[in-house]
């Protein structure tokens, strides 16, 4: 699977999507005027089949006109409503459907083996660990909502959390990390969004006929208003079904080809299809349908069938169960096993089977180092990564995972990350005017034994997150306050410091919303030329004292890049206001665009052999500003 290429495919969705909308308001515009004309007939006393021979005898162009643009700009502006009320995110969602954010500290056994696997998978995966939502749903679901990696969400139902086993969540959770690496997550908000401005005209039909309900309406008023309004809110609501049915419609055609991809890339992320096949399994058994109010609204989003279909399988939005399974195990026999049962000595010695066969293949697979390679890897996460992940969180001090999971601990640990000793004075008086708590926390910290945590920057970075993530707004603005003060106590910002700052703020300030995701508008690479320019000339600098050696590593660089009109920069042409002008012009580049500029990012870093501990945090902080997963060789890299 080819990260890039799934990202141009859902683009490509994208304009599919559209096209189908734009059939489907045509085809309301027509009902509604013949609605309209019905009843204005009947107003007038003219008989429909008269009326209906010819219409513009009794009504004129430009009525007809003024009722089709009526009926654009109605549905435009539910679709726009509803596209402000998701840009913040996927939480919106997981918020609208009920959901809590799990917290690790209070959270119950079986929860704290959910947050573990998404930590795990995400991780392995180089993107920030979205938050986690539990909905309170007794029935087996999942989804993955929001518009880039950083504003992603997870949320999963109680249902799942306790009768799923850790093997059974992996799978389901891998399939929703699919949907937001294959660009299904963002395709699916536009589509919710564009479809509620369809669904507003049955929903006014029925707003209307519940306020008319609290209002008595006597029939032998004059003109007979009242019975006109109840016609019209009952038309309305008709037409609200014709538009569920295009809805749904919209939404099956869309979705559900991208469920059996999502399938097969979550068996190819944990390598064990029967963790996958026995969740669906589970849900033949109990159920996957959602009780909450909004579950229709979001039918698209989840892991399984959330609510019943009137049409049925014709407008399902996920394809038959019993077929998923089919496609992951082609020889299954259709039987459900009876739950909650003891797996069988066959069962588990297979399962010892399968580990072996995994363990061997780990054994004889040989890391390329070649570009090409390096790029195959982006978007891509292997059974063996999420395994190396568990092993290096349970490889860190329990004391400093403890506070990784706790907010102001996060605080304490993150600061510790640009702590300089020389400073500790002026350091300790800021955080004894800001935060006297978070002080006591940081004194306690640094006064253990622990290693040296910036080799491990990025992992704890993910870590705490999602512990910062419940922070408020005014907390996060204190604890940022005190971040830069540490950062700038020596009057400079090295690039370590920059990349580890971005990778902490960017996603905690979209969560929190008080951060946009920027548009793409830059098509071309030569749009980006003196940007591009800046940013490898210094990443090359960055490795080469000598300038002619840099000149030589940045031609190199640009041929890789098949980008021969760059030109490199001379070191004191290069500040640090024009870097970060650079950065914000880059983070606007559209997919193709971002792909070759990753690329020769990549081939920066990696040209002099090796990958320090600065350059590989300053590889994370551009993957997420491009929002381009990390390749294998960078995921929990150590310094060289």
């Amino acid at each position: 699977m080819n990260f890039f290429e799934q990202q141009k495919k859902a683009r490509q969705h994208t304009f599919y999507l559209v096209v189908l909308f734009v059939l489907a308001v045509l085809a309301l515009i027509a009902i509604v005027l013949l609605f309209l004309m019905g009843l204005y007939a009947s107003a007038i006393h003219i008989p429909l089949v008269v009326f209906f021979s010819d219409p513009l005898r009794y009504m004129e162009n430009k009525t007809i006109v003024e009722i089709a643009l009526g009926v654009v700009a109605f549905v435009a502006i539910g679709s726009l409503y509803k596209y402000l009320t998701l840009s913040s995110g996927g939480k919106n969602v997981a918020l609208g459907l009920g959901g809590n954010q799990l917290n690790y500290n209070s959270a119950t056994a079986q929860e704290r083996v959910l947050l573990n696997v998404v930590e795990e998978i995400s991780i392995a995966a180089g993107i920030s660990v979205p938050a986690v939502y539990l909905l309170d749903e007794d029935s087996i679901n999942a989804f993955a909502a929001g518009l880039s990696f950083d504003d992603a969400v997870i949320g999963v139902t109680r249902g799942a959390v306790e009768k799923l086993d850790r093997n059974e969540l992996q799978g389901v959770i891998a399939h929703e990390f699919s949907h937001i690496f294959n660009g299904d997550m963002r395709l699916n908000l536009q589509l919710t969004a564009l479809l509620h401005g369809i669904l507003l005209i049955g929903l006014t039909g029925w707003t209307i006929l519940r306020s008319m309900s609290r209002v008595r309406i006597s029939s032998s008023k004059k003109g007979g208003g009242g019975a006109y309004i109840i016609l019209f809110a009952v038309g309305l609501l008709v037409i609200g079904y014709v538009g569920t049915f295009f809805g749904s419609l919209i939404k099956a055609n869309v979705s559900r080809k991208r469920e059996y991809l999502a399938d097969a890339t979550a068996v190819q992320y944990t390598r064990y299809p029967q963790g996958i096949a026995n969740a669906l399994k589970k849900i033949m058994h109990y159920n996957s349908k959602l009780q909450a109010p909004a579950a229709a609204t979001y039918s698209h989003l989840y892991f399984a069938e959330g609510v019943s279909s009137f049409f049925g399988s014709l407008m399902a939005t996920h394809p038959p169960l019993f077929d998923r399974i089919k496609k992951i195990e082609p020889y299954w026999d259709g039987e459900i096993p009876h739950y909650p049962e003891k797996k069988s000595s066959v069962q588990k010695k297979r399962e010892k089977e399968l580990k072996k066969e995994v363990e061997k293949e780990k054994k004889e697979r040989i890391i390329q180092g070649a570009m090409a390679t390096t790029m195959m890897h982006v978007g891509q996460v292997k059974e063996e990564e999420v395994e190396q992940v568990h092993k290096e969180i349970e490889a860190l001090d329990t004391k400093i995972l403890d506070r990784l999971n706790d907010p102001l601990g996060a605080q304490a640990v993150i600061l510790s990350l640009f702590y300089d000793a020389a400073y500790k004075k002026e350091l300790f008086d800021i955080l004894q005017k800001e935060n006297r708590y978070l002080l006591l926390e940081f004194a306690s910290f640094l006064s253990e034994s622990h290693t040296e945590l910036k080799k491990e920057s990025a992992l704890v970075v993910s870590l705490g997150l999602n512990a910062l993530k419940s922070l408020s707004i005014q907390q996060y603005q204190h604890f940022k306050t005190i971040m830069e003060a540490f950062i700038g106590i020596d009057n400079e910002v090295s690039l370590f410091e920059w990349s580890l700052q971005y990778i902490i703020e960017r996603p905690l300030e979209i969560h929190l919303g008080i951060r946009k995701v920027s548009k793409s508008s830059h098509s071309h690479l030569g749009a980006l030329k003196q940007e591009v320019e800046v940013l490898i000339s210094m990443l090359i600098q960055a490795q080469y004292d000598d300038e002619i050696k840099a000149q030589e590593a940045f031609a190199k660089v640009k041929k890789a890049m098949y980008a021969g009109a760059l030109q490199y920069r001379p070191r004191e042409q290069i500040t640090h206001d024009l870097f970060i002008k650079s950065i914000q012009a880059i983070e606007k580049a559209k997919p193709g665009v971002a792909e070759r500029i990753f690329e020769g990012v990549l081939y920066s870093v990696k040209i002099d052999g090796e990958i320090s501990i600065v350059e590989n945090t300053f590889v994370h902080a551009v993957a997420q500003l491009m929002q381009v997963p990390l390749p294998y060789e960078f995921k929990l890299e150590k310094s060289a």
